[in-house]
């Protein structure tokens, strides 16, 4: 080799070790930009990581809140609490306000005695001074009559009358009746109110007629 092809090679050699450099420092900046972006999509996805995570329960207590306000309230729209269902009231009733009342008997022939506090004065027509009347034509007997349909059901069309007498004073009487077929037996002992009627006081319900009257 001649010395000027040494001189040559020489020359050329520092030429490309510079451009060797400088394309490792072309790879070297890539990769820093590479690391870079890399580690700032690592970031960025962590953050978003964590953000995601915080905000989850306060979704959740928005979605609380929303339940909440869902629930019916106890309060109307006038701000006035509900009304409470009412409790059915249980009524008391006084001595003067049963309905009836029925006892049994020591006399044979009565099955059971009826009393009725509810029962009030057969309305009269009568004016005047009464007189008690047993006459089938009078109106006092037709008041009788009507204050024993009041007491025992039975109209006067299906009513046998056996027998209306004195019951020991002027102003009482007791009369003794049956259904047309004897089903039913009467005996119905009534008083006289002043300017209001014949008031029926005791029924006996009976179980034969024999000895009734």
């Amino acid at each position: 080799m001649s010395e000027r092809q040494t001189r040559s090679n020489r020359h050329l050699q520092p030429s490309r070790n510079k451009k060797l450099d400088k394309l490792l420092n072309v790879l070297i900046g890539i990769v820093v930009v590479l690391i870079i972006i890399a580690a700032t999509y690592v970031f960025k996805w962590q953050d978003g990581a964590e953000k995601a995570g915080k905000d989850e329960p306060v979704q959740e207590q928005k979605n609380d809140k929303e339940d909440a306000k869902e629930e019916p309230s106890k309060e109307d729209k006038n701000g006035d609490t509900a009304p409470a269902m009412e409790e059915p009231i249980e009524e008391t009733q006084s001595p003067e306000q049963n309905i009836a009342s029925e006892i049994t008997s020591d006399n044979p022939i009565v099955d059971k005695v009826i009393t009725n506090n509810n029962w009030k004065p057969t309305p009269t027509t009568q004016t005047g001074q009464h007189v008690s009347s047993y006459d089938d034509t009078s109106v006092d007997w037709a008041e009788k009559i009507a204050t024993v349909t009041a007491a025992t059901g039975i109209e006067q069309d299906n009513m046998i009358v056996w027998r209306i007498q004195n019951n020991g004073g002027a102003n009482s009487a007791i009369a003794t009746v049956s259904t047309n077929d004897k089903t039913k037996m009467y005996r119905v002992s009534m008083e006289w109110v002043d300017n209001e009627g014949w008031l029926p006081v005791k029924v006996e319900q009976l179980n034969t007629l024999n000895g009734a009257y």
